[in-house]
C-alpha cells in the first residue's frame, strides 16, 4: 500500500498561510447531493453521500479514526472509541507538547496520534478502524480517500471542505456513529453558549470587528460572508468593518482582502481587531510597524490570537464553541463596552 505524503515543513507553512480558506479548492464541484439513506434497525446499514461518492456503514462502528479536528472533537464528546486521532496543530508545528486539542477531554491511552498534514494510510490500516471520520480533513484528496475506503468506510464532507456549518457537521458525525440524539445535544449546548454570551454582552449586536493574519508588510483580512469565521462572528451579532470589507481587490487566499500596513488606518474604527500570526517574527513586525503601532485601536481594542484559537476559528465545531467564546471574551467584552458606554 502506497503512502501519500507531503514534506512536513512545507505542509505546515501551507496550512498556516491559508487559515482563512472559505473552502477546499481540491474538492469536486458537487452537484445537488443525493439524499442520505438509512435502513435497518438502529439506523444501520447507513448510506451517506460523500464528496467522492456514497459510502455505506453496515453496523454501528466501535473503533473510530478521526482525521479532522471536528471529527475527533465530536466523536470523543459522543463517547466513541477513538483509536487514531489527528494531533493538535500546536504540537505539529512545535508550539506545544500537548497533542490533545485544548477544548477536548484528553483521549484515553492507548491512542495513535496522526499527523493532520500527512495522511499515513498504512498507519491507519494497522488500527483496524470500523469507520474513518474525515469531515474536516484538510489534507484529504480523492486518491487518498480511495485508499482509505479500502480499509473502512470513510465519512467525508458532503460537498466540500469547510462548506458545512458546525451543527450540520456534528449531526453528520453523530449519524455515522449511530449517536444522532447525543449529537443534537452537543449542537444545543453550543447554541446555548452563544445565546448566553449575547445576553451577557448586549452591546455585541451591530458591533464591528476585523480578523486577519499578519504577514510580511500586509494584513490578510477576512471579508467573505460565506467564510465560516465570518458566519460565526455574525452569529454573535458582529459585522466586519465596512471600511475594510468593502475594499476592492483579491486577497492572498479566497475570502480575504490584503491590506498593506500603510493602509492600517482603516482599522481604527473597528470595535475590535483580532489578529493571528504565522510566526512571532510577523507579530513583532506588525505590532512595531510605525503606522500600525500608533493606532489607537492597538492600545485598547487589539486582541492577538494564538494558533489553536485561529485553527478553531477557521471552522468552529460545536464542541469548540464554548472554549472559543471564552478565548474571545476579552475582545468581545471590548466591543460591548464601547457600544454601550460601560
Amino acid at each position: 500500500m502506497r503512502l501519500l505524503r507531503r514534506p512536513l515543513t512545507a505542509a505546515v507553512g501551507a496550512f498556516a498561510a491559508t487559515l482563512f480558506l472559505v473552502g477546499c479548492t481540491a474538492s469536486p464541484a458537487a452537484e445537488a447531493p443525493a439524499p442520505e439513506v438509512k435502513a435497518g434497525q438502529g439506523g444501520f446499514p447507513l448510506t451517506l453521500h460523500n464528496a467522492w461518492g456514497d459510502v455505506t456503514i453496515q453496523k454501528e462502528p466501535r473503533r473510530v479514526v478521526a482525521l479532522g479536528y471536528s471529527d475527533v472533537a465530536v466523536a470523543s464528546a459522543l463517547g466513541a472509541e477513538v483509536v487514531g486521532s489527528v494531533q493538535s496543530f500546536g504540537s505539529v508545528s512545535g508550539l506545544s507538547q500537548d497533542r490533545n486539542l485544548p477544548y477536548v477531554t484528553p483521549l484515553p491511552e492507548p491512542v495513535t496520534w496522526l499527523n493532520p498534514m500527512d495522511i499515513n494510510v498504512e498507519q491507519i490500516a494497522t488500527l483496524k478502524p470500523d469507520v474513518i471520520l474525515a469531515t474536516a480533513a484538510y489534507s484529504l484528496n480523492e486518491q487518498t480517500y480511495e485508499l482509505l475506503n479500502d480499509i473502512a468506510p470513510v465519512v467525508t464532507y458532503e460537498k466540500g471542505l469547510y462548506q458545512a456549518s458546525g451543527p450540520d457537521e456534528a449531526r453528520r458525525i453523530g449519524r455515522a456513529l449511530g449517536k444522532e440524539t447525543a449529537a443534537r445535544e452537543l449542537v444545543t449546548k453550543s447554541e446555548q453558549a452563544v445565546s448566553a454570551l449575547r445576553e451577557e454582552l448586549p452591546g455585541l449586536d451591530g458591533g464591528t470587528y476585523l480578523y486577519g493574519q499578519a504577514r510580511a508588510g500586509v494584513a490578510v483580512m477576512v471579508v467573505a460572508k460565506d467564510n465560516l469565521t465570518a458566519k460565526f462572528m455574525s452569529g454573535l451579532g458582529l459585522v466586519p468593518l465596512p471600511a475594510v470589507a468593502n475594499l476592492r481587490g483579491k486577497g492572498s487566499v479566497p475570502g480575504t482582502i490584503d491590506v498593506s500596513y500603510e493602509q492600517a488606518g482603516l482599522f481604527e474604527d473597528a470595535d475590535v481587531l483580532f489578529m493571528t500570526y504565522q510566526s512571532d517574527q510577523y507579530r513583532q513586525q506588525f505590532e512595531k510597524d510605525p503606522v500600525v503601532g500608533k493606532l489607537g485601536i492597538m492600545k485598547s481594542r487589539y486582541v492577538p490570537l494564538d494558533i489553536e484559537v485561529a485553527t478553531a476559528l477557521q471552522a468552529p465545531n460545536v464542541v469548540a464553541v464554548p472554549w472559543l467564546l471564552d478565548r474571545l471574551r476579552d475582545g468581545l467584552g471590548k466591543v460591548s463596552a464601547r457600544r454601550t458606554g460601560s
